[in-house]
């Protein structure tokens, strides 16, 4: 009688941290929940990480270790991490991508396992996160949690203004649903993307608890996205604004391939295509770090707009008026 398999898969798309790699790998074998394995996708083999690996895997037959025979850059490695996942052990119902850099506390899967097990509408759950910076941590949490909620449109919304992007995408995802959504696309911020489309055929779950320690290093680029994300010259639709490279992805998954069937048509997919794009450019030209609002602060109607300080009732009057005016209704914006 053969074995199942494993319930959930871990992906890992590594690339070069020799420094972290028994770290995390501790971390990860570590979970209370063991009904799992951990596939690791080198994007950039070297001996020193995959003897790291091999110690572990010869005392653990649930790790598994590929070195690609070429670099995939980080876009086509996270979808690999995934084929190879569902190609190894077809069985899973859920799928996690998992950084080789990073901390899970021990309860980390076993808390999001319990969460998808107990709510058959959520497609994805994830934690709190403690960010750990070089000098400092922080607790991060989001407000993107629409557990209960029934419009994909409501959902949609919150995957894009409320959701940070960069810690949902390392929650517990249905593998079922995550194949409709088709994993990542060859756009920028793709997290951002799938996270949209995912949000449109089901909720998302944030466990209030801090149950994943995610190592920050440096800031948000573009121009850095395209030479992580491509190996060779970057696709020239990439050089166009990131949502509108979502909005046409959507477009043409749902809107021309139907792929949100059952749930909804084409039309309708047509519809949630353009709903993205509205969403995604107000949130872009309303979000603090926003580049004219970064110009305008330089200048005077800036600096009265956006005050030091608000020691002046004109000025107090100034900022009721132009947060009721143009901030988007008092929800918060999540950082990446």
């Amino acid at each position: 009688m053969t074995s199942r398999g494993p319930r959930v898969a871990l992906g890992m798309p590594a690339y070069n941290r020799p420094d972290t790699m028994a770290r995390t790998l501790e971390s990860l074998l570590s979970q209370t929940f063991r009904d799992f394995a951990v596939v690791i996708v080198d994007d950039r083999p070297t001996p020193e990480v995959k003897a790291i690996v091999d110690s572990y895997a010869n005392g653990d037959s649930r790790l598994t270790y590929e070195a690609n025979p070429e670099r995939l850059g980080m876009i086509g490695n996270w979808v690999h991490a995934f084929e190879r996942a569902r190609a190894l052990h077809p069985g899973i119902e859920y799928f996690a991508w998992v950084s080789d850099h990073d901390v899970c506390h021990p309860r980390w899967l076993e808390v999001l396992v319990d969460t998808l097990d107990a709510r058959p509408g959520v497609v994805l759950a994830y934690p709190y996160i403690q960010r750990v910076y070089r000098r400092e941590r922080r607790r991060k949490g989001d407000l993107g949690d629409t557990t209960g909620a029934t419009r994909p449109t409501e959902r949609m919304l919150a995957a894009l203004t409320l959701t940070t992007a960069g810690n949902a995408i390392y929650g517990l995802f249905r593998v079922s649903t995550l194949r409709q959504a088709g994993v990542f696309r060859a756009v920028l911020a793709p997290d951002r993307q799938i996270l949209a489309q995912l949000a449109l055929l089901g909720q998302f779950a944030q466990v209030p608890e801090v149950l994943w320690y995610r190592e920050v290093a440096g800031g948000f680029s573009y121009r850095r996205q395209r030479a992580m994300f491509f190996p060779g010259r970057s696709p020239l639709h990439t050089y166009l604004p990131a949502n509108l490279q979502h909005a046409g992805v959507l477009l043409w998954e749902l809107g021309v391939r139907g792929r949100g069937r059952p749930a909804f048509g084409r039309l309708k997919g047509c519809a949630y295509a353009a709903a993205q794009l509205w969403y995604s450019t107000k949130r872009d030209l309303l979000r603090d770090d926003a580049r004219w609002r970064v110009a305008l602060a330089r200048t005077r109607l800036g600096r009265w707009l956006w005050p030091d300080t608000a020691d002046d009732p004109a000025q107090r009057r100034g900022r009721r008026m132009w947060k009721r005016s143009f901030a988007p209704s008092g929800r918060g914006m999540s950082d990446e």
